[in-house]
């Protein structure tokens, strides 16, 4: 059977991780948190960045220890000893990643209908064929087509950021106008723009170093995100009034058209086009990866693990992501599909954090490359800080998508117990 070949570089993981990153979260989700934290959104956005740096160290050393594709599986495997367990960690992560695919496509529907004025939901299902189609060709211009795509997107962040530069000190970025409460829940919202750092991590078979590479890659790109969505939120509610950007369905497009006139609304509504289109390609690149990992493991069908000759791509995995993705974009709700996503990712997150430190006591001599700072003995701070954050977040969400995703785990356990469990 063709192997899947090792040849991701150091800049290309970053760049993947960052094109996962800074998507959907930034160009669409930020009028919503708006309206719920106010003034107050920037906060929002340094809470939500604490929690993914926190976690990201979890993934980055255990990336390093255990540098396998199926990430979320072989964590909780390692860690709590039971192959079903670990399977409802890895089912709920992958559900909810093709969930986040959803949101994103149709946030790329949304900006597609401003341009085209073609119907949103035609947009959100023809990114999901482009990526397939994209993602089927070869592995190397994916990774290369990812690149440009996050650079582009972040300059269109750089344009909002010096554009709107002058506007700072406009408002009062201290008048919480819903409390911390609206903060909290707005940073939870907010926590969707930065998932796609622990993506890197199903690389694992595919970097060249990845016990060296990805806890590199994973850092960097939380840091750059952080810097980069703290200053366009700073600059957004100081452009436009919080309720005008929250009643936005395009609010990066609104602050560019204050800032730069109609064709800075036109230019940011490509660059959000193209933002939203290449963090749908790197999540298909990155949830194949994760089913043909978890079917080398005997946890999913082994028809997953088939790849094509040519461009050596798990194809069955991808198209199967593609058919759920496009599944759930029928729902066209993108608040309840983001809290969906936000939910299963923090579960998924606290118990990651919480193998950290379960694995560092049951195998102690386990090596990487990378170990988290801060530690008391054995027990590493920001693992627990994550782990706790996680855990309160989840309580802000929305009931509904708690609801839904405990279904889904209950779902993924129940297919493990009864057909997979061998």
């Amino acid at each position: 059977m063709p192997k899947l070949k090792r040849s991701i570089t150091l800049l290309e993981a970053t760049m993947f991780c960052l094109c996962v990153i800074i998507g959907a979260g930034i160009y669409v989700l930020i009028g919503i948190a708006a309206g719920h934290a106010g003034n107050g959104t920037w906060l929002a956005f340094l809470l939500a960045a604490l929690i993914a740096g926190c976690t990201g160290l979890s993934y980055a050393e255990l990336s390093s220890k255990l540098p396998y594709d199926s990430a979320e599986y072989t964590y909780a495997r390692e860690a709590f000893n039971s192959r079903k367990f670990a399977f409802g960690i890895a089912w709920l992560k992958l559900a909810t990643a093709i969930i986040a695919a959803a949101a994103v496509s149709l946030g790329f529907g949304g900006y597609f209908h401003n341009l085209f004025g073609i119907n949103a939901l035609t947009g959100a299902i023809l990114i999901v064929l482009i990526s397939i189609a994209l993602n089927i060709y070869s592995v190397e211009k994916t990774l290369k087509l990812s690149a440009v795509f996050v650079v582009i997107t972040i300059l269109g962040l750089l344009v909002i950021i010096f554009s709107g530069f002058g506007y700072l000190g406009s408002v009062n970025y201290l008048d919480f106008t819903f409390g911390w409460s609206g903060i909290f829940t707005a940073a939870a919202l907010i926590f969707f723009a930065f998932l796609g750092f622990e993506d890197v991590a199903n690389l694992s078979e595919e970097t060249k170093n990845p016990s060296n590479i990805l806890p590199k890659a994973t850092m960097i790109a939380i840091v750059v995100a952080a810097i980069l969505y703290t200053l366009v939120s700073l600059v957004a509610i100081s452009v436009v009034p919080w309720p005008e950007l929250a009643a936005s369905t395009s609010p990066m497009a609104t602050v560019a058209n204050v800032t730069l006139g109609a064709s800075g609304e036109l230019l940011l509504n490509i660059i959000a086009l193209i933002a939203t289109g290449s963090t749908v390609l790197a999540l298909f690149f990155a949830y194949s990866r994760m089913i043909f990992g978890m079917a080398e493991k005997k946890s999913l069908p082994s028809i997953f693990t088939k790849i094509s000759k040519q461009s050596r791509v798990p194809y069955i995995a991808l198209f199967s992501v593609g058919l759920a993705t496009i599944f759930f974009i029928l729902i066209q709700d993108l608040k309840f599909v983001a809290s969906l996503t936000d939910f299963g990712a923090l579960f998924v997150f606290m118990f990651v954090n919480l193998a950290l430190i379960m694995i560092r006591y049951r195998r102690p001599h386990l090596k990487g490359h990378f170990r988290v700072p801060l530690n008391v003995g054995l027990v590493p701070l920001t693992a627990v800080i994550g782990f706790l954050f996680s855990l309160y977040m989840l309580t802000t969400l929305d009931r509904a998508a708690a609801g839904a995703s405990v279904l889904l785990l209950m779902v993924g356990m129940f297919i493990f117990s009864s057909y997979l469990d061998k």
